[in-house]
């Protein structure tokens, strides 16, 4: 168990994941089961004559569902209603949102309708954030079939793709080595954690991790750029007064346009979080790199016209990696200094 635990952390870690506790269902079964054998006494569960105990749940529009086996062993349901009492107990919780596939849709409606018939006080705030699988362009991984692919290899591959883009374009070749293999894994895990969360949570989806590194596309990368030519700019820019920007009031629509994403960047956060949707704020994210790569594109910033409309843009384009790096965070996306 130690050394699968390892490797599990080992993976995780990589991921950029932690955790606050674990709870096992070696030992949140027994809880379980008392809570089980409690809801019999109160009629909420009942025994057949093997022993086995269910729960009839037809009046929401559910089945008969059992709870304990007839030989006093648990089920899936045991563990999950011990557990459920256990992390409130631990955190005073007034509600819980369980990741977990849309394969288990039907387990968690019953596990809900049960904590509620229970009476459990968080019962009122329960979500089950059903996502769809995700697939890869060789087809659905299947277990039993051995069509599987591992974590590490997979977040490998990702890392490699975005080292051989990064040599292809020869932009960091005077970083050291070790600060190319940050950049190379900050560009990987962005490429496959964006790649996933711009897709809404309930749609199945295809991972192709060529093209999560595409520079070009709807992908991490791509928003690690528009931050990255910021940083370029300021570093060029020196010690630039950016106070006169204030006095810059004749706004290109170009400039209106991404002050206007700007402004509407907090909005964005609260419908993410209020629809369980981080795919809501990857793509504004992705919409305001754009914004600012076309601007880069189409406005002279650093050979601007003035001093004021100068510090302006420079000013903005730092707004905009702000914005960028906070979103990012978010998600777990680190934004490399140079890529």
């Amino acid at each position: 168990n130690s050394w699968v635990y390892a490797g599990f952390e080992q993976t995780y870690d990589q991921l950029g994941v932690s955790f606050d506790s674990y709870y096992y269902e070696s030992e949140t079964y027994k809880l379980g089961k008392d809570i089980i054998e409690e809801g019999v006494t109160r009629e909420i569960f009942y025994k057949k004559a093997d022993g086995s105990v269910w729960i009839d749940l037809e009046s929401e529009g559910l089945d008969h569902k059992l709870v304990l086996r007839s030989d006093g062993t648990s089920v899936y349901m045991t563990q999950d209603i011990g557990t459920a009492r256990k992390r409130y107990e631990d955190t005073e919780a007034n509600g819980m949102v369980y990741v977990v596939a849309d394969e288990q849709d039907y387990h968690f409606q019953a596990l809900f309708a049960i904590l509620k018939r229970l009476g459990e006080p968080y019962h009122e705030d329960l979500f089950h954030l059903s996502y769809g699988m995700v697939d890869l362009p060789t087809g659905r991984m299947k277990s039993r079939e051995g069509k599987v692919v591992d974590a590490d290899d997979l977040v490998q591959e990702v890392i490699d793709e975005a080292r051989k883009n990064a040599v292809e374009r020869g932009e960091i070749e005077d970083a050291s080595a070790e600060e190319r293999e940050e950049i190379y894994n900050k560009i990987g895990m962005a490429a496959l954690k964006f790649f996933i969360l711009k897709v809404n949570p309930k749609k199945r989806m295809i991972f192709n991790p060529e093209e999560s590194v595409d520079m070009q596309g709807t992908t991490g990368p791509y928003i690690q750029n528009a931050y990255v030519r910021i940083q370029s700019i300021n570093r060029k820019a020196g010690d630039l007064d950016l106070t006169v920007s204030k006095s810059y009031t004749k706004l290109e629509d170009i400039e209106l346009d991404i002050i206007k994403k700007l402004t509407s960047y907090t909005k964005q956060i609260q419908a993410s979080a209020e629809q369980f949707d981080p795919s809501l704020l990857t793509n504004f994210c992705y919409e305001l790199a754009k914004a600012y790569h076309k601007f880069y594109n189409d406005v002279r910033i650093l050979g601007a016209e003035s001093e004021e409309a100068k510090a302006f843009r420079v000013n903005l384009g730092n707004q905009v990696a702000r914005v960028l790096k906070h979103g990012f965070g978010l998600i777990g996306i680190e934004m490399p200094n140079r890529m």
